[in-house]
């Protein structure tokens, strides 16, 4: 979809704007990356497969930096991760944590526990190693402040929730992409 769209796209700016193309764009590749992360999650979790295939209501972006694919797909996968393991999904995400933590760090310095949170956030999520500069710290900060980094991380996920964030109550058929499956959602359903 994502390639069509890159094609059309000088058309599309021509005819929305450069700002509207964008947004546009951002959203049809995160519908793009919400499909393969849905895959991906089935592979790794294939007894709830059934389940995850109607995890996409789950998958929207809840802050404008989740249009960097790395952002978004991290935050998608925590999300599939927890209907996996049938957990709650109204809790904020490493990802919203951490980008909280960046937004509060633009108005003031973040302190030892809100620094060692957010480093544990961004660990935890599996994004990009920071280098050098900051290798290492986690653990450092993990041995001077983990008590509070814990109470904090709580605190963070409970005010970030997303309460209506749940997996939408769907009518399945019992065929995913047109073939045929045993999907439990079918039978809750029908029930």
């Amino acid at each position: 979809m994502t390639d069509t769209l890159s094609m059309i796209e000088p058309v599309l700016r021509t005819l929305l704007g450069a700002e509207s193309t964008k947004t546009l764009t951002t959203t049809f590749a995160q519908l793009d990356w919400a499909e393969d992360e849905i895959t991906h999650a089935q592979d790794r979790h294939r007894d709830v497969a059934d389940v995850l295939y109607h995890g996409f209501s789950l998958l929207t972006a809840t802050h404008e930096r989740m249009s960097a694919e790395f952002v978004y797909r991290a935050h998608a996968r925590e999300l599939l991760g927890r209907v996996a393991d049938g957990l709650s999904t109204k809790p904020g995400t490493s990802v919203e944590v951490a980008l909280s933590l960046i937004q509060v760090s633009l108005t003031t310095p973040l302190n030892t526990t809100a620094f060692g949170l957010y480093l544990r956030m961004w660990r935890q999520a599996g994004l990009p190693d920071l280098g050098e500069p900051v290798k290492g710290f986690d653990e450092h900060y993990e041995a001077i402040a983990a008590s509070g980094i814990d109470e904090f991380e709580a605190l963070a996920r409970r005010k970030l929730a997303v309460p209506d964030r749940v997996l939408a109550l769907v009518t399945c058929d019992g065929r995913h992409h047109g073939e045929p499956v045993a999907c439990r959602r079918a039978y809750a359903s029908a029930a």
